[in-house]
């Protein structure tokens, strides 16, 4: 029989996954942080090309500071004085002040410093996928940003946070399909209405830890999986275990239900909380898979009573470094990697072949603007000018650096700069090539499809558990 606290667990599959993540994310506090432009009266200066590192005041100036007619906020990861570069940067672009040659990666940061404003930018830093419906709902009336990156889209439209921006998209020519990755722009349009606009993307991805795997002799894993080779992989590694279990070869396997059907079949996303997509053949397939890596003992889901705590002490398995391979999504990569430097490595969801990749499946977070914003026009193009100008996406990498995220735009100098010189960079790159097969996955905070299908894969997966148990005894 499946012990109560196995029961438990396998009730809260998905909630397992996010366990550590959450811990870490939770000590990161939403810091609120609203200052004003600093302003001077030099007139624009010879541009130089040279590259400084200086950086730019965050207090205001007093002194210098001019009446503005325009205010903005912005709530997003980019610290205030990054928001401030982008924001003088847009203005020279805007008004045709960079010299020939100058791009975001080149562009004097004393020079941009110069600029003067005619609007005034206040900034609210957020963790790194934006806002949650918590945080929006505690923004009230003039605390509540103009432009917001959200990691809740679903929610942010549902509840009126955000507003529609058609119209005012429709005179961005940086919003475009022959630039931005299509499947993008749609994933944003809700009822005939465009919400929101791609600023940054993570993959689903399995991670290992190669010091469990090098136990197992295996000294290397391919980035391309298939079915067989991964279930292969985790034979090998569920091989410590034969005189006495030492390792978990998989964490949780069925957290790879909702991602297979996409990955496996290079199809749509298949919700399991559909009736009618959950009898789709691709789906049942996909769960089999599953079912037969937990049938065979290599998952947590198939801990008997007293095995968990046994192999743990107490321990979360994810800081164990008793764990082999487990789902997540390539924003985690600075979780993991704080606990294993020098020992995490990352593969794609399994494929048919062994020889070919599987579809990129993505998790996409928009800029929204607020339904309470008095400049819509302003904040679009605002918003949009840093999410997809190759110039402001230059300058961010330069200015920020940030782990596990890969561009919206599909400009070679952009996933050069943003993902190729980021740790484990060569892996990310990988991605460049085969984003027109990419899949988008609705994996975002308090997506209400996505929850729906946890919660449903979580029963199924511990009904048959339950049913196997009770058929064994």
């Amino acid at each position: 029989m499946v012990s109560s606290d196995s029961k438990r667990n396998s009730a809260r599959l998905f909630g397992a996954k996010r366990t550590l993540s959450l811990c870490v994310v939770l000590s990161i506090l939403l810091s609120l942080s609203l200052s004003a432009c600093k302003k001077t009266s030099n007139k624009f200066p010879t541009i130089p090309t040279s590259e400084t590192s200086e950086t730019f005041e965050s207090e205001t100036s007093e002194t210098s500071a001019q009446p503005s007619s325009l205010e903005l906020t912005i709530a997003s990861p980019l610290s205030y004085e990054t928001c401030q570069y982008l924001a003088r940067l847009y203005y020279a672009k805007s008004n045709g002040l960079l010299g020939d040659g100058v791009t975001g990666a080149t562009v004097d940061l004393d020079y941009l410093s110069s600029i003067d404003l005619p609007f005034v930018l206040d900034v609210y830093t957020t963790s790194e996928n934006g806002c949650n419906i918590s945080t929006l709902s505690q923004w009230k009336g003039s605390d509540m940003p103009d432009i917001f990156l959200t990691d809740s889209f679903d929610q942010a439209v549902s509840k009126g946070y955000a507003l529609p921006i058609n119209e005012y998209l429709a005179e961005i020519p940086l919003f475009s399909s022959d630039r931005i990755y299509p499947e993008l722009i749609s994933e944003f349009h809700v009822e005939n209405s465009q919400y929101g606009i791609p600023y940054q993307m993570s993959a689903a991805v399995l991670f290992c830890d190669m010091e469990v795997l090098r136990q197992a002799n295996i000294p290397s894993v391919s980035f391309r999986q298939s079915k067989s080779s991964l279930l292969e992989l985790i034979s090998e590694i569920a091989k410590l275990n034969e005189e006495e279990k030492t390792v978990l070869p998989f964490y949780l396997a069925a957290n790879m239900v909702p991602y297979l059907p996409s990955s496996i079949y290079s199809r749509e996303y298949l919700s399991a909380s559909n009736g009618e997509e959950r009898i789709d053949p691709n789906f049942r397939d996909s769960v089999a898979y599953v079912e037969s890596i937990i049938n065979s003992g290599y998952s947590y889901e198939s801990l008997k009573e007293g095995e968990s705590e046994a192999l743990f002490e107490g321990i979360s398995p994810m800081l164990s470094r008793k764990v082999g391979i487990w789902v997540g999504t390539t924003d985690e990569i600075p979780v993991y990697d704080n606990y294993m430097p020098n020992t995490l490595n990352m593969m794609q969801l399994p494929g048919i072949k062994d020889d070919e990749y599987s579809a990129p499946l993505i998790i996409a977070y928009p800029f929204c603007v607020s339904s309470t914003c008095k400049n819509p026009k302003e904040a679009c193009e605002l918003a949009s000018f840093i999410a997809l100008d190759e110039d402001a996406l230059l300058l961010i990498s330069r200015l920020s650096e940030r782990t596990g995220y890969l561009p919206v735009v599909k400009t070679p100098s952009v996933w050069q700069s943003t993902v190729k010189n980021q740790k484990y960079g060569n892996y990310l790159m990988q991605y460049q090539e085969l984003m027109d097969q990419a899949i988008l996955i609705p994996e975002v905070s308090e997506s209400e499809t996505f929850i729906n299908d946890v919660d449903y894969i979580s029963k199924t997966i511990y009904e048959t558990i339950t049913s196997k148990n009770d058929d064994e005894n």
